[in-house]
């Protein structure tokens, strides 16, 4: 009896807001805005006693299920917080059993559009999460249709935590997801995942850096909650890095190559290898405010420059023991095994025979050079084959002097063929 009298009283209220509305929106001439009204008089229909904090039912006894799709706009990896930031739509859609009408009593209106915070909406949230105050998600209208559905699709800005692996920096891949679901009783629908609005980025806008290649959403189900799991693979494109990082190293490999054919008498050469030092330690530094100081996956570009950096201290003190070797005034002449070797099969593969016929004292002196006269004694040096290096009956200073220098130079030419097959193997192992 009781029950039967509050329903009466409902309907009556329910008669008297519509009638109400009516007569508001008649005009001036006392003619009424029939569309206006319909409209009102619908949204009183679908919204008396409505609780928009009661999850909404499909039938009196099944809850409704969700749909839940995303729309990619732009996308960054921020390598020093090992942050993705995600900017896109999410797509909502669930149904609600109370909220349907027949159009044709309502001027064959078939949807409605109301503002987000007058209905229930799910309650999504971004379970890995970098930081709430780097998760946006838009107000933005809901639409209803007359057979119950609801879809909501507010613009939403992501930031989600990733686990990068930067070794191939900087033509890395990285892989990074998000794990968006829901901690109360919703239910997530995994059927929609068939579709291709489940995970969209045909109109992604192209960061400087990054491009999606593959993308994929997965359905994932827990004792308490449930969530999707979108995974993203994603790649690093940017010829910047061509011209600001490998170009300058091929240089330094190019130059601290060509050290090692500098005359040995020069103290540049030192000069020039502190140089390339210096280059190589501010580019490390470069590297370090860049990327993340990592446990592990050390990027291959920072080992070639690091090792780099040590093979030119290597090759400064080289440098100076070619120096010493070459300016010394020596008392004795280089032992007579090197002598052999220099003057067998190592020195024509060095280039030695060249550099002697064309260093001896008279041509130095039609040539007006003073290059490798600088640190030898005056005293010419008699020779009697052309084709030999070293005369053993020569004991002249000058002789003496001219032997150390040519030991200095096979010193220099062996290191560079020793660098250069290192850094071969460098550019294979450290290759990007």
């Amino acid at each position: 009896m009781f029950t039967s009298c509050r329903h009466r009283a409902t309907i009556t209220v329910a008669l008297f807001v519509v009638a109400a509305i009516q007569l508001a929106a008649c005009t001036e001439d006392g003619n009424a805005s029939w569309n206006i009204s319909t409209m009102d008089r619908l949204r009183v229909q679908l919204f008396t006693n409505y609780d928009k904090s009661s999850h909404p039912m499909v039938t009196p006894t099944q809850r409704t299920n969700i749909t839940l799709g995303i729309a990619v706009n732009y996308i960054d990896i921020d390598e020093l917080k090992g942050r993705m930031t995600l900017h896109g739509w999410v797509n909502m859609r669930w149904r609600d059993g109370g909220r349907t009408w027949k159009p044709e009593y309502f001027d064959n209106i078939t949807t409605l559009h109301i503002r987000s915070k007058e209905v229930w909406k799910p309650d999504i949230t971004l379970f890995n999460s970098a930081g709430s105050e780097g998760d946006y998600v838009g107000d933005t209208q809901t639409m209803l249709s007359y057979d119950g559905s609801f879809m909501w699709v507010p613009p939403v800005v992501y930031t989600a935590y990733c686990n990068l692996n930067l070794k191939m920096w900087p033509y890395d891949q990285q892989t990074c997801k998000l794990k968006v679901g829901t901690w109360t009783l919703t239910t997530i629908d995994p059927k929609f995942l068939d579709f291709k609005e489940s995970i969209d980025y045909k109109d992604l806008i192209k960061s400087t850096e990054w491009d999606i290649i593959d993308a994929k959403a997965t359905y994932n189900s827990e004792e308490f909650y449930n969530y999707i799991e979108y995974t993203f693979q994603l790649q690093r494109y940017s010829s910047m890095y061509t011209t600001v990082i490998f170009t300058p190293a091929s240089c330094i490999i190019l130059m601290c190559l060509s050290i090692f054919w500098l005359p040995p008498q020069m103290g540049e050469k030192i000069l020039l290898n502190a140089v390339l030092i210096v280059i190589i330690a501010a580019f490390l530094m470069y590297f370090a405010q860049m990327l993340p100081i990592l446990a592990e996956n050390t990027p291959l570009v920072v080992l070639f420059y690091s090792a780099s950096l040590l093979l030119l201290s290597i090759s400064t003190i080289v440098s100076v023991t070619v120096l010493y070797l070459s300016t010394a005034k020596h008392k004795q002449r280089v032992p007579a095994f090197l002598r052999n070797l220099l003057n067998g099969g190592l020195g024509r593969v060095l280039l030695l025979s060249e550099f002697s016929l064309e260093a001896e004292p008279q041509t130095l002196l039609n040539n007006g050079t003073k290059e490798m006269g600088e640190h030898v004694y005056d005293e010419p040096i008699e020779t009697t084959n052309e084709n030999t290096m070293f005369n053993a009956s020569n004991q002249t200073p000058r002789s003496l002097q001219f032997d150390w220098i040519l030991l200095a130079t096979a010193v220099d030419r062996i290191f560079f063929l020793v660098y250069c097959f290192i850094f071969i193997i460098l550019a294979i192992v450290y290759s990007v």
